[in-house]
């Protein structure tokens, strides 16, 4: 088979190779799938026209058209979830009222809740007004007592302005015990002097009330001596009249009188702590609760004459309709048997 000079395909003048330099088709008689060339013989193209430009590479030439961008995957969307059922109240439940229906309502609450404030305070002010165990005494008097602090006052005992002091012996010899027998009370003997009195009043039903010292040596709870103001501090002096061999001190430490509602004990301050001093310098303390009957101790043997109260520590005032500031002892209660 004769090799052809020009290709079969696009007239170019053919080289060495088994491709078209133009084209890229395979020369019959050099590539074994090139179809054979036909019979005729090729005209070559006229010789004034230039041949096209060599084009490369040497193989079929690409398709004209670009592949388009891949197809956007497809994604398969969750179903959407149902829409929740109108909510309906459970059966025998009442059903909500719209608070946006009653634009009063806060209004209503907030004048019941003014009036509810305004009644508690008329009440405060009513009881804090009435005098003491319901008593109508002189207001400026009181006034003016309840004023009057116990450090204003001027002590009445050869030592009321000593400080309280560590318990202590004391410097007198051994005192013998006395017999069983001889032990009396010697309360109704004694005398008491005090730093301050507070002024008498009136009860409930218009009886006169006074708080002198001697309330405190009557054997009688609802009666006190009182004071005004804090006693913390105040010295009060007791004098049994003779020497004595004593055994047994207590008190009522605070008004222990109660009058229906009115429970003056806990209105009134009471006393915490006290020392008892005697003749010869022993001091002991006493502790005492809030409980209205007699808080006793045991001191004795101990000789003497006078005994020296020290209120080492009391209360604040009372609270409420009953409170007042006031320091009480209702009683006190001495034993022993003359020396």
């Amino acid at each position: 088979m004769t090799t052809p000079t020009h290709c079969t395909s696009c007239g170019h003048e053919l080289g060495v190779g088994r491709f078209c330099t133009n084209c890229g088709q395979p020369v019959p008689g050099r590539h074994p799938e090139a179809a054979p060339a036909a019979s005729a013989p090729v005209v070559p193209p006229p010789t004034g026209q230039l041949p096209p430009a060599a084009r490369y590479p040497l193989y079929a030439e690409a398709p004209t058209t670009r592949p388009g961008p891949p197809p956007a995957p497809v994604t398969q969307t969750a179903p959407a979830p149902p829409a929740p059922a109108p909510y309906a109240p459970p059966p025998g439940t009442a059903p909500t009222r719209d608070r946006s229906a009653m634009p009063w309502l806060p209004w209503a609450i907030g004048v019941v809740m003014l009036a509810l404030v305004a009644g508690i305070g008329a009440f405060l002010l009513v009881g804090a007004a009435a005098d003491d165990d319901g008593d109508r005494a002189d207001d400026d008097r009181t006034g003016a007592a309840s004023a009057q602090r116990t450090d204003d006052a001027e002590p009445t005992g050869p030592d009321a302005s000593d400080e309280p002091r560590p318990d202590s012996t004391g410097t007198a010899g051994p005192i013998d015990e006395p017999d069983p027998g001889d032990v009396s009370d010697l309360t109704s003997s004694a005398s008491a002097e005090v730093p301050a009195t507070a002024p008498g009043s009136r009860d409930r039903q218009n009886r006169p009330v006074t708080y002198d010292a001697e309330n405190m040596l009557d054997r009688r709870p609802r009666t006190a001596w009182r004071m005004p103001g804090d006693g913390t501090g105040a010295t009060v002096v007791f004098d049994l009249g003779e020497e004595s061999v004593l055994t047994e001190v207590g008190l009522v430490n605070g008004y222990a009188k109660i009058d229906g509602a009115d429970n003056w004990y806990l209105g009134n301050r009471r006393i915490r702590v006290v020392q008892w001093e005697f003749d010869d310098g022993t001091r002991i303390t006493q502790e005492l609760t809030d409980r209205r009957p007699m808080q006793t101790l045991a001191v004795g043997p101990v000789a003497t004459r006078r005994i020296v109260l020290h209120l080492v520590e009391v209360t604040p005032p009372g609270t409420g309709p009953a409170g007042r500031d006031f320091t009480a002892i209702s009683d006190v209660r001495f034993r022993g048997a003359p020396a």
